[in-house]
């Protein structure tokens, strides 16, 4: 560290500058609750990115930054580096990765040149199923060169979403802004933000492959406008490519964006055989990765015990580095919207580290917290809100195991509000990870691990701290997952837990197995549906655990897509990922093989026995029981929200700035605020409250009337929530005309409906 520098930051000590700019610094550094341990050297170091002291930060910088935060827990992917943490609301807003020893790949070239043919094609192949893992949660780079490629000792990882944005998120850019790299930007990027697609990350990545393989860049020019324009007319200097690559780079750098390939098609072309362990690097590669890595075991040797932590060696050396050095701290899900960033690489000897973030906005995820797939997020529990008078009342986000949103009549019913209840606003930063309301306890999952708060007033029952040592954050390994018999169960650490309602006590434990999380809980007629997931991994089991009786799983089979979402309907178990799976849920036996449906299956909605998946042109719907069947409905309107299906078959979306009502059944439109109202809706959730529709912004909470009859009205006089947070996004539960909100920061507060 530089002489009079800071030395910490959050719950972390700093141990080396890795890199500054104009506005930020990035550092090596070790949290309070990861002290240096025998033969695990680079075990909990991150790299942890701060804005330079003494700016001064208003509120929209505090906003972008959040949405970095957030974002960087929405791309999970081996091949890409992950978050570890973050806060944008403290003094010094910070936000830490994974950290990865090794150069960048302009690092790389630079000092030991074009990598062999072999290499461009493994390190390609990678590269393009880390773009595909973005894309598949509707994330685009935007700004992929060789600076933000990291090579570790296990392959290479995607690196710096500074620039990173929502498919369909463009408020943050302005049209005729060009944004990337000069060299390894595609046309669309010439043409704005806005012309942006999956496609253009292709361009970029066929540039780097150009790079790697021959040392410069296909549109290299010391002339800026001769770059822009042989960008945009498709002059690519190939000269250099060897000849078996330069067929696949060529498909690439197609000027049209529907002729190049998608990513899993480019793997394929690149390695047929698909990946290889260990990564096939050349010698004087592995050379650089062990200078980076001896760097920072020397500089982790400088770490400091904190006081009542376990010591640690009294020293580090470079004999008890691993052979090949660990990825570093896994892969998390993010609270809500949002991915990575920042990239800073330094000579040899010295450390290499990966900051990602992405700039996140409204719509890219669901009210579950998790990101909405081309295939999902891993998805929320959804106990059904409604049930016999001696039942618990059970609210979940989304409402139900099949994520319809339609929170029912008891949502309205002013008899159903808990007693005593007055508004209020619990500020303890407990619930980052949502609620889940049973009768008159609100039970919170956050930083501080499970809190039950008192629904009338928001003061704290009880709370169940995490276990120490806890890997993940987000809601990865963190969820609630269900509600049974006066016991909540919630994923802790590498356990389910069932904690007694009345006073947080444990009744009930199943340790999964060692480095494994459960994620994407679904409970449904008692018994709970999740996957036990590899941290920073694909590999896992879904899992169907009885909660009633003795308590047996069920049963349990192999399940590997990053990115999913369960739901449970009219008997079905949906595993929503890669492709829509259906399995029964009493014995796990699939019904049929995957379903395909063109454009993937964002934010799916289960309804009875059908599947809503929502696209860029509409809403698909499947009919699981002739699977054969499918129609769509809303065609031509971008659905960019989890829609909300009614309990009479009335669909309620959002593209976004407008919301639109149609029939399921028929499909046909019964309003629009566009057509009729002239209202604009910037929507984060849409949700149905009785016989209103609720519109989330992430500031505020409109009332429309649902209108199921047809006659196509809408409120014109729609009543306003009012701020609850300069300009968090919330997970809102809705139930005797109240409702419950929790937000980004692990705020929760509670207020009359609109």
């Amino acid at each position: 560290m530089p002489p009079g520098s800071r030395t910490r930051i959050g719950s972390y000590q700093l141990l080396g500058l890795l890199g500054a700019g104009g506005m930020g610094e990035v550092y090596l550094a070790r949290a309070d609750t990861s002290p240096v341990r025998p033969g695990e050297p680079l075990a909990g170091l991150v790299a942890l990115k701060t804005v330079l002291a003494g700016l001064d930060l208003d509120d929209g910088f505090r906003v972008r930054f959040r949405r970095e935060i957030a974002a960087a827990g929405a791309v999970r992917s081996p091949h890409t580096a992950a978050l570890v943490a973050g806060d944008a609301t403290g003094h010094t807003p910070w936000l830490a990765t994974e950290y990865v020893p090794g150069p960048s790949l302009a690092e790389a070239v630079m000092r030991t040149g074009p990598l062999p043919e072999d290499v461009v094609r493994a390190a390609g192949s990678r590269l393009a199923l880390a773009l595909a893992d973005m894309h598949a949660v509707r994330v685009l780079h935007r700004d992929l060169k060789p600076g933000n490629v990291l090579l570790g000792a296990d392959g290479p990882k995607v690196i710096d979403f500074g620039i990173a944005q929502a498919f369909e998120a463009t408020q943050l850019t302005r049209t005729g802004v060009v944004v990337g790299s000069p060299g390894y930007i595609s046309p669309e990027h010439v043409n704005g933000s806005r012309a942006l697609v999956p496609a253009s990350d292709m361009f970029c990545l066929g540039a780097v492959l150009a790079f790697a393989a021959c040392g410069r860049g296909p549109f290299d020019d010391p002339d800026m406008a001769a770059v822009i324009f042989r960008i945009a007319h498709g002059e690519p200097e190939l000269g250099g490519v060897p000849p078996g690559l330069r067929p696949v780079i060529e498909h690439c750098l197609a000027p049209r964006p529907e002729d190049r390939p998608d990513p899993a098609e480019l793997a394929r072309m690149l390695r047929p055989d698909g990946l290889s362990a260990p990564f096939p690097w050349h010698d004087a590669l592995r050379e650089q990765i062990t200078a980076h890595t001896a760097a920072a075991v020397a500089c982790a040797g400088t770490a400091r015990v904190p006081a009542g932590l376990p010591p640690g060696p009294d020293a580090v050396s470079v004999a008890h580095m691993p052979t090949a050095p660990p990825g570093g701290p896994r892969p998390a899900d993010a609270d809500r919207r949002s991915r990575r960033r920042l990239a800073v690489a330094a000579a040899a000897g010295v450390v290499v580290c990966a900051v990602l973030g992405a700039f996140l906005l409204p719509g890219l995820f669901d009210g579950s917290g998790e990101a909405p797939p081309a295939g999902g997020g891993a998805s929320s529990p959804r106990p059904t809100v409604s049930g016999p008078a001696d039942e618990a009342l059970v609210v979940v986000p989304a409402a139900d195991a099949g994520h319809t949103g339609d929170f029912g009549s008891a949502a309205a019913d002013a008899e159903r509000r808990p007693d005593g209840w007055r508004p209020w606003t619990n500020g303890q930063k407990i619930a980052e990870n949502g609620c889940v309301l049973v009768d008159a306890t609100l039970a919170c999952s956050g930083h501080r691990g499970v809190t039950a708060l008192d629904a009338s007033s928001g003061k704290q029952r009880w709370n169940v701290p995490e276990p120490p040592g806890a890997a993940t954050t987000g809601t990865a390994g963190h969820e609630i997952a269900a509600v049974e018999a006066g016991t909540l169960y919630a994923f802790m650490g590498d356990a389910l837990v069932g904690l007694r309602l009345t006073d947080g006590e444990e009744v009930w434990r199943k340790t999964l197995p060692k480095g494994y999380v459960g994620m994407g809980p679904v409970h449904a007629d008692g018994v709970l549906y999740y996957v036990a997931q590899a941290e920073g991994g694909s590999r896992g089991s879904l899992v169907a655990q009885q909660l009633t009786g003795a308590r047996p799983e069920k049963w349990r089979k192999p399940y590997s897509d990053f990115s999913f979402t369960t739901a449970a309907a009219d008997g079905r178990l949906v595993v929503v990922g890669s492709g829509v799976e259906v399995f029964d849920p009493e014995t796990g036996a699939q019904a049929g093989g995957d379903l395909d449906v063109d454009g993937g299956c964002g934010y799916p909605v289960l309804f009875e026995h059908e599947l809503l998946c929502s696209g860029e042109d509409g809403i698909t719907v499947l009919d699981l029981s002739r699977p054969s069947d499918s129609r769509t409905i809303a065609d031509g309107v971008p659905s960019r929200t989890r829609p909300a299906v009614s309990h009479d078959g009335t669909v309620v979306m959002s593209d976004g700035s407008a919301a639109y009502a149609f029939e399921l059944a028929g499909g046909r439109q019964l309003w629009s605020t566009v057509s009729k109202y002239g209202d604009e809706i910037d929507a984060d959730e849409v949700l149905i409250s009785g016989g209103s529709v609720l519109f989330g912004d992430g500031r505020s909470v409109a009332a429309y009337d649902l209108d199921a009859s047809g006659a196509g009205k809408a409120s014109t006089d729609s009543k306003v929530f009012g701020d609850y947070g300069g300009n968090q996004t919330s997970r809102i539960l809705a139930v005797g005309d109240v409702l419950f909100l929790s937000l980004d920061d692990g705020t929760v507060l509670s207020n009359f409906a609109p």
